[in-house]
């Protein structure tokens, strides 16, 4: 008796739409002679937006057809009764907002892959007679199982093929085109992809470009379909299919893709017609001093490039036998040095010959790895050339291979003397029995996708090896060009010790994770000669590998684990793998700690930059991984039925993983703000409930670096601006360079800025690391110590000290600042000083209060746990011992001539001392939740509702001072503390600015700034700063403030924002705010241009990781993330003049006002004029238009300016502005300049106005005249009479019949 699973209701929705005859049930359904399942067979993450694409097949099992080889056998043999392509949404929160979810529901598109083959038939055409596609139309078996699902739209496009750029045009306009080019969206051919719902699907042999629009006649377009070709051989005989396509499609622009093929190369195949194979070819180069015209577009539409075409071929130096099956792109998510348009490409990137773009094309560089059949990997430069003109591509340029890797170390052959790789033969004893053997029969990725993947976000290259695998496979001894050693020496038989202990050490594997540093393996190839035909590229060993546990599924199975990824709950400097369980029960995350001090604990420098290496490769470090985090899957209540080994994750945003389980896709939340999270979200199967909902994510505290600048502390060497970080157990510091270019025409990009030569400066734990062997080659490292997430560092006011707040232990620990750089300055006094001044535990919140070293925590009092984890203590909430309590303490420094320093005794730079407990306003009910620092204590409180739940939604906040008479007498108890100033709701973050007068409380994602002035506490405005995005996301919360010479920045999850504030010097002039986002990654532009028709500056485009705030750096933003240090440009004219205006550097802001286009003139005057600085915007914006330059002038009464305009331009003002107000009924422009001036007693510039009235000679003009005379003549009879009497002579020769009707106006 056959069983079937419950099919959900959003699957079973989708497949019954399109013509599947399904069942939904919530239990089990018996059947009596078939069992139906739906399984999923393959499954994709967006790299960016919330949507999944999976592949659904309904499978059914008939007890007729048994297996007849074993007679009484009851086996069923599962046949494939339906097959959805399926693409929906996740965790959004409106219905129906996404402009390509035209159906109900999280579904945004189904595809009948029954469809596919009609359509693809149609689509393919003969390409010539010599060289045909096969003649025999496809099915849905020959077509094969489908491997790979690739997004294709444009969203997807920008992470694929633009991250580094981080805009989405192309960069700069030509200066003989009037608009900005896009790389992504140039032109509308149909045939590109980036439009609508585009996905790339590879089959066992074709790749597939699909074009999904479920809502016309036909559901989907096909927009390329690339299959191998059949030629003649042995005198034309017999066909052989030629260069099959052997690997996923990964775009270069929205019209250029790139695969692998069986025959060893990698084909560039155009979408879309281009200059390439234009009749004008001969006349393209990369030189500036091309003179070729503008290419016309119908001649680039011509017969002869009218269809697709590969445009290129490379083949690796492997050759025909070592068949490409996996490209990965691996350009960083950040700027590198030479990833500019305006920069050259270095010799050692881009060979000999320099490749720059100019005014006629525009020159982008892309970095790939191929990987081959055999193990080897090839890391390629492409350099792509557009017409600006036209938007076509002109040349496509693919220089020799830079670097070479091995994936499988030893065991990594050459295939030029391995037998075939193609061959299809079933492999005894795994993944490793068919390439140990000494006569290997197959190559070892011949069947098998290699677990291949970059992060961007670190630009590392991570390769991950099946279980059960070799020594010999992590073994790199042949790449480090090691010297033969002597027979029988002592170096010899210790390297036979050695490879001895690294064979006992790598038994018992779950397989292994390497990774390469690709900011290392770029200085390694610099310092190596260029490869060329006859010059192989430079062999460049792993960093680190990892070993797995054996606990975790097979990795022979690529989609059951993703190495890699950057989850903020782990330090930057570490190695991850998610995997599944070997059970497939539950989601595991295992990684191991990675830095160059593992190894030597008294090793001063830690070469945190690849350019230290000198053209050597370091030892590759060897260590065991750690379980870091388990999340429990769902199963159907049918034990018996397993988990498909399908896992995907989005290396640019980690946080959510999409599972496929026995019921269908689950959305697993792994990560939630900065901590561990395992909710999971059911909603893509359609279930009614929630395995967990997600946790609560409380804002963190601050980022995980900081930096020392000044004060009394003092820099890093040579008080240069420094940082300090902690990394593993360890206090780090290192100095701030200079990161950014000083081309005034560099692209705004974001930057990495490296922690170049850090200096250990701290041991926060002994023994963090333990070397257990080092051979020639390898490091093999221990850690004892469990992977923690860094503390955030929250350095005090007076710069003396820093708080490292570990939030997930609830502890902190404090530093004294100046006994830390004592090691790095190389100071001998104080060397018996420990860093170390005060720590403790049950700490839910920390904050410095005021300028003396002072600060408060909130800690909760010890929590007993029984052996089934409930809380052994009185649930009564509002007794006064089980609240958690706010502390209060002080610092107080040890002098370095101390006597107990002359003793040589080591004792601490500070000692702490209790000021006793303060008493939290409101009573029992008020609970405080989070303490907030500045010149007075902010204390957030919850109300205790009912059911004695604290409720932060009803909260409040207090803010809390000593008293004025315990400041004059110096008393610092608690006890002399006081609420001061009034209450604000409970917030989320608050900052207050350097001199203590502005206040930024964040809400969620709005942010108001108070002006404090006691007792005055006025609210100066509020804004709304990150917002949701265009996909109808939830609002981002903001999670850093920070004010920096008078500008407020704000960021959200993965967001930056400036506020720049109005005019703070007249108390009853209203504050104007306004707010723009500098950095973002949650806004690719829905058209092609990045400059709008105003002066708004265009947010850069980047992949940010909880970013914090930190300083002004080489006129960029420096903010701290997850994964290190990111330079944001402030390169923007409007940017540039909000903070040196703020900052009182006026006569540096005019330069960038007297620079900013004219055409811009009356924005920034606006701008100008909400900061307070209308001055500035009369005296120096001479675009300024005429209508904005008067109203100025009589607005803000600069009388002179306007005199100054009358007089010198008084007859083409007079004509310009005769026309302005009078359809309106009232009085005429001239008639108020004329009242304004006559106001301010200016009767003779009135005058010489009246006089060019009169020489306009219109009726208009002359009325106007004769009214302004009138009023003249009020204050200066004589004169006035005179010059009335002139206007009405010049009326009576222009009228002499008097026909004018000005006897009202006269009299």
């Amino acid at each position: 008796m056959g069983t079937s699973l419950p099919l959900h209701t959003s699957l079973a929705a989708a497949l019954t739409a399109h013509g599947s005859d399904v069942e939904v049930s919530s239990k089990l359904q018996h059947q009596t002679d078939t069992g139906r399942k739906t399984s999923i067979a393959a499954l994709s993450i967006h790299p960016s937006l919330p949507r999944v694409a999976y592949l659904a097949e309904d499978t059914a099992s008939d007890v007729s057809a048994r297996n007849k080889s074993k007679p009484g056998s009851t086996s069923l043999q599962p046949t494939v009764k339906n097959s959805r392509l399926v693409i929906q949404k996740f965790n959004c929160n409106v219905e129906n907002i996404d402009s390509l979810a035209p159906s109900q529901g999280n579904v945004i598109a189904t595809l009948k892959m029954t469809d596919l083959p009609q359509h693809i038939n149609r689509f393919r055409q003969h390409k010539s007679k010599t060289s045909k596609i096969s003649n025999q139309p496809f099915t849905l078996a020959t077509l094969g199982s489908l491997k790979n699902i690739t997004f294709l739209d444009r969203d997807a496009l920008f992470w694929q093929t633009r991250r580094k750029y981080g805009i989405q045009s192309n960069l700069e306009a030509s200066n003989a085109s009037d608009r900005v080019l896009d790389v992504n969206a140039n032109k509308c051919y149909k045939e590109m992809i980036g439009q609508g719902l585009c996905l790339g699907l590879q089959f066992t042999s074709v790749l597939l470009i699909l074009q999904i629009d479920d809502t016309q006649s036909d559901p989907f377009v096909i927009l390329s379909c690339l299959e191998g070709q059949r030629a003649l051989t042995n005198n034309g005989k017999d066909y052989v299919t030629q260069h099959v396509p052997s690997s996923a499609a990964v775009p270069i622009t929205n019209s250029i893709i790139v695969y692998g093929c069986s025959d060893g190369a990698m084909r560039f195949h155009s979408l879309v017609p281009s200059m390439i194979y234009s009749s004008k070819s001969d006349t393209l180069s990369f030189s500036e001093s091309s003179s070729s015209p503008p290419i016309d577009e119908s001649e680039v539409k011509s017969a002869k490039n009218s269809r697709q075409a590969t445009i290129k071929s490379v083949r690796g130096p492997n050759g025909r036998n070592d068949p490409v099956v996996k490209i990965v792109n691996v350009d960083p998510a950040y700027n590198e040095n030479y990833n500019n348009e305006q920069d050259t490409v270095p010799a050692h990137i881009g060979g000999s010959a320099a490749t720059v773009s100019n005014a006629k094309a525009l020159v982008l560089s892309s970095r790939l790895l191929t990987i081959g059949a055999s193990g080897v990997a090839f890391l390629w430069q492409v350099d792509i050339s557009i017409d600006r003109a036209s938007g076509t591509l002109r040349d496509l340029n693919v220089l020799p291979p830079l670097a070479r890797l091995d994936g499988l170390g030893s065991l990594t052959v050459s295939p030029r003397k391995s037998p075939s790789p193609t061959s299809r033969l079933t492999r005894v004893g795994g993944f490793w029995g068919g390439i140990t053997t000494k006569e290997p029969t197959v190559a070892p990725y011949s069947n098998i996708t290699p677990v291949v993947f970059h992060d961007p976000h670190r630009d590392q290259v991570i390769w991950t090896l099946p279980y059960s695998a070799p020594a010999s496979a992590i073994v790199h001894q042949r790449d480090f060009k090691l010297s033969s050693l002597a027979p029988n020496s002592p170096a010899a038989k210790k390297e036979v010790e050695d490879r001895a202990f690294v064979d006992k050490w790598a038994m018992y594997n779950g397989g292994f994770v390497k990774m390469w540093s690709m900011p290392l393996v770029d200085a390694l190839v610099k310092a190596t000669p260029g490869a060329s035909s006859h010059r192989p590229p430079p062999i460049i060993p792993p960093y680190a590998t990892m070993k797995l546990p054996l606990s975790l599924m097979c990795a022979s199975k690529p989609l059951s684990m993703v190495p890699g990824l950057a989850c903020a709950p782990l330090p930057a400097s570490s190695l991850s793998c998610l995997c599944l369980s070997k059970d497939a029960t539950e989601l595991i995350v295992v990684s191991a700690p990675l830095t160059s001090v593992a190894a030597a604990s008294d090793e001063q420098r830690v070469p945190q930059s690849p350019k230290a290496a000198a053209g050597k490769p370091p030892k590759t470090i060897f260590i065991e991984s750690q379980t870091c985090h388990k999340i429990q899957l769902p199963r159907s209540s049918d034990a018996s039925m397993t988990v498909p080994a399908l896992l995907s994750a989005s290396h640019l945003a980690p946080d959510s993983v999409a599972v496929a389980t026995d019921n269908g896709v689950a959305m697993v939340k792994l990560v939630n703000g900065n901590c561990w999270d395992d909710a999971i979200d059911l909603s893509l199967m359609g279930k009614g409930d929630v395995t967990k909902e997600p946790s609560s994510s409380a804002v963190p505290a601050g980022p995980i670096h900081t930096v020392i600048s000044g004060g009394p502390v003092g820099g890093v060497g040579n008080n240069r601006p420094g940082v300090l970080f902690v990394e593993n157990h360890s206090v780090l510091a290192s100095r701030l360079g200079s990161s950014r270019s000083s081309s005034e025409n560099r692209q705004p990009t974001v930057e990495k800025v490296d922690l170049a030569d850090a200096m250990v400066l701290y041991q926060l734990e002994k023994a963090s690391y333990t070397t257990t062997r080092e051979t020639r080659t390898s490091k093999l490292i221990v850690s004892p110590l469990p992977l923690t997430s860094p503390p955030r560092l929250i350095p005090s006011p007076s710069g003396r000290y820093l708080c490292l707040l570990w939030e997930g232990k609830h502890t902190y620990d404090i530093l004294h600042a100046g006994s830390l750089l004592v090691r790095e300055t190389g100071d001998i006094r104080g060397q018996g000083v420990s860093p170390s001044c005060d720590s403790g535990d049950n700490v839910l919140s920390f904050a410095w209060i005021g300028d003396d070293d002072q600060f408060a925590v909130l800690r909760q009092v010890e929590i007993d746990y029984g052996q089934d984890g409930e809380v052994v203590a009185d649930t009564d909430t509002t007794d006064k011992k089980s609240r958690p309590r706010v502390e209060l303490f002080k610092l107080a420094e040890v002098e370095v001539g101390a006597p107990e320093l002359a003793g040589g005794a080591g004792v601490a730079a500070a000692t702490t001392v209790s000021v006793g407990s303060l008493t939290v306003r409101g009573g029992d009910r008020v609970v405080p939740q989070v303490l907030f620092g500045g010149p007075a204590l902010c204390i957030g409180c919850s109300i205790t509702s009912a059911n004695s739940l604290p409720d932060t939604d009803e909260g409040m906040a207090y803010f809390y001072s000593r008293k004025s008479g315990a400041i004059m007498e110096n008393d610092e108890r608690a006890s002399n503390y006081m609420t001061v100033g009034t209450s604000i709701p409970y917030p989320d973050l608050l900052a207050w600015d350097d001199d203590g007068l502005l206040c930024a409380v964040a809400y969620g994602s709005r942010v108001a700034i108070y002006l404090s002035d006691p007792p005055k506490f006025t609210l100066l405005g509020s804004v709304n700063v990150v917002g949701g995005s265009r996909l109808g996301e939830a609002e981002q919360p903001i999670i850093s403030l920070k004010f920096i010479h008078g500008v407020l920045y704000c960021s959200g999850p993965s967001s930056v924002h400036v506020v720049f504030l109005g005019n703070l010097a007249e108390e009853d002039t209203i504050c104007e705010l306004d707010t723009y986002t500098i950095a973002s990654s949650r806004s690719v532009p829905l058209q092609g241009t990045d400059s709008p028709d105003d002066f708004t500056p265009t947010p850069v485009i980047a992949s940010l990781s909880h970013p914090h705030i930190l300083i002004y750096h080489s006129g960029g933003l420096l903010v701290s993330t997850d994964v290190g240090l990111r330079l944001l440009p402030l390169s923007h004219p409007l940017i540039r003049i909000g903070t040196l205006l703020a900052a009182n550097l006026t006569e540096k802001a005019r330069k960038w006002i007297f620079d900013t286009p004219k055409a811009y003139h009356d924005f920034l005057a606006h701008f100008l004029i909400r900061r307070g600085r209308a001055d500035l915007a009369i005296r120096d914006l001479n675009g300024l238009s005429l209508e904005t330059y008067i109203d100025l002038c009589i607005r803000y009464e600069r009388t002179s300016e306007l005199e100054n305009l009358i007089n010198t331009h008084g007859g083409q003002v007079v004509k310009e502005i005769s026309s302005w107000g009078r359809e309106e009924g009232g009085y005429s422009a001239i008639s108020a300049i004329g009242l304004y001036m006559l106001g301010k007693d200016k009767i003779d510039c009135v005058t010489r106005l009246v006089g060019q009235l009169m020489s306009c000679g219109t009726d208009e003009g002359l009325v106007d005249a004769i009214k302004l005379a009138s009023l003249i003549g009020a204050l200066d009879q004589s004169g006035g009479g005179a010059l009335l009497q002139n206007v009405i002579d010049v009326v009576h020769q222009k009228h002499p019949d008097n026909q004018v009707p000005l006897v009202s106006i006269v009299k």
